[in-house]
């Protein structure tokens, strides 16, 4: 788990997402071990908390946002990102449970299903049309083969040469380490160090075509979003004042 909160004053929200909810008397202490309690009731500031499988990560995170409620924070000032979708549905519901406040009153959810979520809201900021559609894995190989053969229709005839799966694993783990894709084949594809110096242009063909379609696959979500707040300073500002505490479930199994 990692619980995060910024240094600064909220700014004033007037909508009925974010006004202060009663919720059941809780007795904290009584409902967790000593570990998990410290945890839960922890002042603000970044927090990671480290534990095994079934020692109550889930449930902590639970009552950590029912503890924020408890001290005033709003349910619209609270983010919950978490690794799977699953995850995200059990955590929403369970604060639910506990609290009583209803799920769509908080962001929560995955990285990617909240990628989706602030680029539908605020996308034309960087010029992506808020009506984009999301490919699943197997269109983003298909668009992936198109675009490859529209720079070079004899790639994947060689069959030494990796397939559109393959090929796609190599340019989403560049795009999602943020490293270069010479140094992401040289680091953990080295079998392809003889076409290397095909592959960027390979990217720049597939990115093209998506913005062309007004598609993106499952990793714009995350490289868009990031885009956005780093492109986009009027909008990295809202979600800085609107969000005082992010809490992320999982947090070894993000990138």
């Amino acid at each position: 788990l990692l619980f995060s909160v910024p240094d600064f004053t909220l700014h004033s929200e007037t909508d009925s997402a974010h006004r202060p909810h009663p919720i059941p008397a809780i007795d904290f202490q009584a409902s967790l071990n000593a570990e998990q309690f410290a945890a839960v009731t922890a002042a603000p500031g970044p927090l990671l908390v480290l534990a095994g499988a079934g020692s109550g990560k889930t449930r902590t995170l639970t009552y950590r946002v029912a503890w924020l409620l408890s001290q005033g924070v709003r349910p619209g000032e609270i983010l919950l990102l978490t690794f799977t979708n699953k995850a995200a549905k059990e955590m929403l519901h369970r604060v639910h449970d506990l609290t009583g406040i209803e799920p769509a009153r908080f962001w929560g959810g995955t990285f990617h299903s909240l990628g989706n979520r602030a680029l539908r809201i605020y996308g034309d900021a960087i010029r992506l049309p808020r009506n984009f559609t999301i490919l699943d894995a197997d269109e983003s190989e298909t668009l992936l083969k198109q675009s490859v053969e529209s720079v070079d229709k004899l790639f994947f005839k060689d069959k030494t040469n990796p397939r559109p799966g393959p090929l796609f694993s190599v340019l989403s783990l560049a795009r999602n380490t943020q490293r270069s894709i010479r140094d992401t084949v040289a680091k953990n594809f080295p079998q392809y160090g003889e076409i290397t110096d095909s592959l960027p242009a390979f990217a720049t063909a597939y990115e093209k075509a998506r913005r062309d379609q007004s598609v993106v696959d499952y990793d714009d979500l995350l490289e868009l979003w990031l885009k956005l707040l780093t492109e986009a300073p009027e909008v990295a500002a809202y979600f800085t004042h609107r969000f005082r505490h992010v809490l992320v479930d999982e947090y070894q199994d993000t990138n």
